[in-house]
């Protein structure tokens, strides 16, 4: 049905009751929004070594701290601990730094001569060979200490000397400590102060799959209204997503990517003509874009920043392209539980560029997503080049 301007603004205002489905998420009240930390990593560096500490007065014991040890072994395909040996340690033992020589947190047991590091990215990326430079440290400073190094980031990126540091993510986090909560009684005000820690997490961090759910059903549903509202609403970030606009579909021209026609102010999607050749458009629109696409890149813009992201998607997809997103999975998320159903799957991202202050607004901004889909490119090229090292069975990868 084709509808007016005025006709879907009217639909989606006798619907207007669809927003209170967004109420437990805007609403409540969070002790981190308050204080304006929902995103900053030293604020939650400083949260989970309160969290891990057994000693602290969270009244989860050593609960947490075990969960996650716990998880790290179970996902160690590498044969780096003694399961056993490594459980049944007194993780009171344990002494808990921030900052220690620059790692974010690091747990050490003199008793049991085991050491937990900690590195921890949320917005933005390792440099200058920090996971190395740590591991070397601990190797001088801890020589005959068994040594659990984590890399933690919301998606479970891979680290950089992936063969010394295991992946743990976010995503990890929030169902350990989401698992405790439940399974222990703690005093009320901790409760709570772990519970909005939670509710961040999974709204700031990892992606909320139920939120997910209820925006894509209620855009599907109000599409054209909420584009209107959003093509027409005047405030800073309007004038900055036209201008990322602008910028892809010149980017567009240049063959550098294919910018997505149906863009609008709240997603700004792309595609390219490599990951075209690995993933087929669909004869129909009928994906989880609602359209042939059965992948997307997208921009994230926010305040005075900008990332990109790479997604897929699993609806009404071809078995020969499942296998190759099945395949895409174990390289970038092979942690991943959720991977046979799912409608949209976050495989990687950049981290946040910032924009940078200059007269020029528009060069700035330009300058920016071209940083980002420079990123975005490198790591598509090496996703692909890594398909192609390890072909799929019963399918050749197309390229």
């Amino acid at each position: 049905m084709n509808l007016s301007d005025e006709e879907a603004l009217q639909n989606f205002l006798l619907d207007i009751d669809c927003l209170d489905e967004l109420l437990p998420w805007t609403k409540r009240f969070n002790l981190f929004d308050v204080l304006k930390i929902s995103r900053m990593e030293i604020r939650h560096s400083n949260m989970l070594a309160w969290l891990l500490n057994p000693n602290e007065n969270h009244g989860l014991g050593d609960a947490f701290l075990k969960a996650i040890v716990q998880i790290v072994v179970q996902n160690d395909d590498n044969g780096r601990y003694n399961i056993l040996e490594t459980l049944l340690m007194d993780f009171y033992s344990f002494v808990v730094y921030r900052e220690w020589k620059n790692i974010d947190i690091l747990l050490v047991s003199d008793a049991e001569k085991f050491l937990i590091a900690i590195e921890n990215k949320i917005d933005s990326h390792e440099h200058d060979n920090q996971l190395k430079k740590y591991r070397d440290v601990l190797a001088k400073d801890y020589p005959d200490y068994t040594k659990m190094r984590l890399y933690l980031t919301p998606d479970g990126e891979e680290p950089s000397d992936t063969n010394y540091w295991d992946v743990l993510s976010y995503r990890d986090v929030v169902e350990a400590l989401s698992d405790q909560k439940n399974a222990i009684e703690m005093a009320s005000d901790v409760a709570l102060v772990v519970e909005n820690y939670l509710d961040v997490l999974r709204r700031d961090i990892v992606e909320d799959e139920k939120l997910v759910e209820i925006c894509n059903k209620i855009y599907a549903k109000h599409r054209k209204a909420l584009d209107l509202i959003f093509e027409y609403r005047v405030d800073g970030r309007t004038r900055l997503v036209d201008i990322v606009k602008n910028v892809l579909a010149t980017l567009s021209r240049e063959n550098m990517i294919i910018a997505d026609t149906s863009s609008n102010a709240s997603f700004l999607s792309f595609h390219t003509s490599a990951m075209n050749e690995c993933l087929t458009p669909l004869k129909d629109a009928n994906g989880s874009w609602g359209s042939e696409c059965v992948y997307t890149y997208w921009l994230a813009v926010q305040e005075e920043k900008i990332c990109g992201i790479f997604e897929i998607g699993g609806w009404n997809v071809p078995e020969d392209e499942m296998r190759i997103m099945q395949r895409m999975i174990d390289i970038e998320k092979p942690n991943d539980k959720r991977r046979n159903e799912f409608r949209y799957k976050r495989l990687f991202r950049t981290g946040w560029h910032r924009i940078e202050e200059c007269d020029n607004i528009e060069e700035a901004v330009s300058d920016c997503v071209k940083r980002v889909i420079d990123e975005l490119l490198k790591k598509e090229d090496k996703l692909l080049r890594r398909l192609k090292e390890s072909p799929i069975e019963e399918g050749k990868f197309p390229m």
